[in-house]
């Protein structure tokens, strides 16, 4: 078997890779592409966390009035920072709580914690929500039949303070208990 020696000194090589130029505008263009995405993911990340709180609200006051129609009895939801017991009526944005309440009448002013059925945390530091029963409150009731035990109309507005445009929630409560919701400006 007979070798060939073949000089490849001639041939231009294939190169393989970036120059130096190619990488720096890659890596401009990049910049630019990422300065301009990172505050618009973050509008649309506090843009969701607004929606998403005032979701869990609905939920919330829907569970309270299923419960109350299918105990039969008082059922109160009510801001809570401690996840036992009712809290000020501007403490709704550090969670609130769902209970029993035994208070003596469907009208009565302050709810009386029985056994609390559910417990929503809040950890958004943004996270602001507002109730106003023709004063800022502190809680919801409802009858046995659904219906509000103070038959006044409830106005909630939930967001979070750093969304923008309209992602807040305004949600009303009628009388009958049942719950409208618009957007809202943030």
């Amino acid at each position: 078997m007979q070798f060939k020696n073949t000089d490849l000194g001639n041939l231009p090589r294939k190169q393989y890779g970036f120059t130096l130029i190619e990488m720096m505008i890659t890596l401009v263009v990049l910049s630019v592409l990422i300065g301009i995405a990172v505050p618009k993911f973050t509008d649309m990340i506090n843009n969701s966390r607004s929606v998403a709180l005032a979701e869990d609200f609905i939920g919330a006051l829907n569970y309270s009035r299923s419960e109350a129609i299918r105990r039969g009895g008082r059922v109160s939801i009510c801001a809570s920072t401690n996840g036992a017991s009712c809290g000020a009526a501007n403490t709704w944005d550090q969670g609130w709580i769902v209970f029993v309440d035994s208070a003596a009448t469907d009208k009565a002013g302050t709810p009386v914690v029985d056994t609390v059925l559910r417990v929503w945390d809040i950890d958004d530091p943004d996270a602001s929500i507002t109730v106003d029963q023709g004063a800022a409150t502190n809680f919801i009731r409802y009858t046995s039949l659904g219906t509000l035990g103070r038959f006044t109309d409830i106005t909630i507005v939930a967001k979070n303070s750093k969304c923008i445009s309209s992602n807040a929630r305004s949600m009303t409560v009628g009388a009958a208990g049942l719950i409208t919701v618009a957007r809202a400006d943030c």
